[in-house]
C-alpha cells in the first residue's frame, strides 16, 4: 500500500513540475478573457482553405413551381365474399392500395386474433414510382387451419406497416 502511495505522490510531483515553453501552465478561471484573438472561420471554409474543391456541396433547393411528390398513403379493404361463418369461409382476403411509393419499400401485414395476439405476419417488397398506385392482396387461410379448428371467431385486426412504420389497419369478423 505504501508503494502505491509513494508512486501516486511521485506522479503528482512530476505533474506539478510540468512546464510549457519554460513557463508553468496557468490555471485560469472561466471568466478570464482569452489571451489572443482567434478570427472566426467562414461557414463555407470549414477546412481553413480557400479552395473551392474543399467546400461541401451546396444543398439541393427545390425548383419553384415543381410539384412536391405525393406522400405515401395506404388504404386497406376486406374483400367481401358473403358468408363470414368459420365453417363457410375458406380464406379472408384483404386488399392494400398504396400511392406515393418512392422506389422500393417493405410492406408488412399482421393478422391479429380476436384475443389480441398476433396470429400471422408476412412481408413483401414493393417497387413503384410515386405517381403509380399499387394494390396488393393478402389472404388469411381459415378452412383447415387453427382458425377454424380452435373456433377463433370474433373481430380480427389487420395491421399494415411500410418500412417498419404504421400505415393503416382493417378489421373483419368471423362468426361462430
Amino acid at each position: 500500500m505504501r508503494a502505491r502511495i509513494a508512486g501516486f505522490s511521485a506522479a503528482a510531483l512530476l505533474l506539478a513540475a510540468c512546464t510549457e515553453g519554460g513557463v508553468a501552465p496557468k490555471v485560469s478561471d472561466w471568466t478570464d478573457a482569452p489571451s489572443r484573438e482567434v478570427p472566426p472561420v467562414s461557414p463555407t471554409d470549414v477546412l481553413g482553405e480557400e479552395d473551392v474543391a474543399a467546400r461541401p456541396p451546396a444543398a439541393e433547393v427545390p425548383v419553384v413551381g415543381e410539384p412536391m411528390p405525393a406522400p405515401l398513403t395506404g388504404h386497406a379493404e376486406v374483400v367481401e365474399t358473403g358468408s363470414r361463418g368459420l365453417s363457410d369461409v375458406s380464406q379472408v382476403d384483404v386488399d392494400l392500395t398504396l400511392t406515393g411509393v418512392r422506389g422500393k419499400g417493405t410492406v408488412e401485414v399482421e393478422f391479429v386474433s380476436p384475443a389480441g395476439h398476433p396470429y400471422e405476419r408476412r412481408t413483401t417488397v414493393v417497387v413503384a414510382k410515386p405517381e403509380v398506385t399499387r394494390t396488393l392482396r393478402f389472404s388469411l387461410p381459415v378452412a383447415g387451419t387453427t382458425v377454424a379448428t380452435s373456433a377463433m371467431s370474433g373481430t380480427w385486426q389487420v395491421r399494415f406497416l411500410f418500412d417498419g412504420a404504421p400505415l393503416t389497419t382493417a378489421a373483419f369478423t368471423l362468426e361462430p
